[in-house]
């Protein structure tokens, strides 16, 4: 019996904890040119107005670092076509402050948050 306990004991503390959140769908991340944003995505542009070329995510997608898809503080307008609420940091890996992007709308940025976004996420 005290085998038993010891390893029990043994295997939780061998067993790493972990409080990641569960596994999601994987989405994805494309580019566009122009005003050209893919059926059912979140569009990011370059340009106000929806213009400018940028990239798109689908739903159940993740980018902690816009920088990574040459996109990093380039953000002047998006439009949320997924049917999901979405958000938006200026800061990567969701750096504080958080802007929410609702479903169905389209939005130029103020001129104070233009050109300042680094991470995005569909969920």
């Amino acid at each position: 019996m005290r085998r038993i306990a010891l390893l029990t004991a043994a295997l939780a503390l061998a067993t790493p904890l972990t409080t990641a959140s569960p596994a999601r769908a994987a989405g994805t991340v494309t580019t566009f040119a122009g005003s050209h944003c893919p059926p059912a995505s979140l569009c990011l542009y370059r340009d106000y107005d929806f213009t400018g070329g940028g990239i798109a995510l689908t739903a159940d997608t993740y980018v902690g670092r816009l920088g990574d898809h040459g996109f990093n503080d380039q953000m002047s307008s998006w439009s949320n076509d997924t049917g999901l609420v979405c958000d938006w940091w200026e800061h990567a890996d969701r750096g504080r402050p958080i802007h929410d992007m609702r479903p169905g709308y389209r939005v130029n940025v103020l001129p104070r948050e233009n050109d300042t976004a680094s991470a995005v996420e569909c969920w």
